[in-house]
């Protein structure tokens, strides 16, 4: 008996000191990249080794099992930044009620809404408001409540690139100003087409008007050079010998 009381520390040191050991082999992977569209990104976080309700193929005996009972209720997070703990969303599941609760992130007075779901072995969360502003490195963060015990994993990281062109919509207002000035561009334009027609009428009319004043001046000048050379001398009266009318 003594002996039996004497053991269980060394039990139960053994026991704590193997906890580590089995609580590192469990870690989380995600893709390295999504590619957001339209504001919402799908982000699977995978855990390994899978739980047995997540394995899509038979494993070999190179692949641990998962060491502790199926999840039933855990909590997905995304986590910003690489090293941060600012959750943008979260969303937790009950497997075996097949229900799902969301908890909204609120960003720069928006709300940011997750979405998890369970699908082809792996935590597919769904996340949707996003900007461009929001891209940047996201990390799950698995939370797995029941059954025991508490496990807390957190995934390596997938870059979210969110494109800044269909997530930045044009407000009513804005749509009718952009209208109205392209309305005011349009007849802008139209009015200077109408009035660019009597213009170009107009200069065409003083070009030949100075054609025309050009010409007659050349004419009048070469009349006149005409006239000068057809001009005769003047009159050469002879000489006349006074000696011939002298008595």
């Amino acid at each position: 008996m003594l002996l039996t009381h004497s053991g269980m520390p060394w039990i139960v040191l053994t026991v704590l000191s193997l906890c580590p050991a089995v609580w590192s082999a469990l870690n989380v992977t995600q893709p390295y990249k999504v590619v957001s569209t339209n504001g919402t990104a799908q982000v699977r976080c995978f855990v390994q080794p899978r739980p047995s309700f997540h394995q899509i193929q038979p494993s070999n005996g190179q692949i641990p099992p998962y060491p502790y009972p199926d999840p039933e209720e855990l909590r997905v997070t995304l986590l910003k930044g690489l090293h941060g703990t600012q959750e943008l969303c979260s969303s937790t599941l009950s497997l075996t009620e097949q229900t799902e609760q969301t908890e909204p992130g609120v960003e720069k007075d928006r709300e940011v809404q997750c979405s998890a779901r369970l699908r082809e072995g792996a935590v597919e969360v769904t996340v949707s408001g996003l900007k461009a502003t929001d891209t940047d490195l996201y990390r799950c963060g698995i939370e797995i409540f029941y059954p025991p015990p508490y496990l807390q994993l957190t995934g390596n990281g997938t870059l979210i690139h969110v494109l800044g062109s269909s997530d930045c919509p044009v407000p009513e207002t804005h749509r009718q100003t952009a209208k109205q000035g392209d309305e005011g561009e349009e007849d802008g334009e139209r009015t200077t087409s109408d009035t660019s027609v009597p213009v170009v009428v107009l200069v065409i009319l003083v070009m030949c008007v100075l054609i025309i004043i050009i010409y007659l001046q050349a004419k009048q000048c070469e009349r006149g050079r005409r006239e000068i050379r057809v001009q005769p001398a003047p009159d050469v009266f002879p000489k006349v010998d006074a000696a011939a009318f002298s008595c």
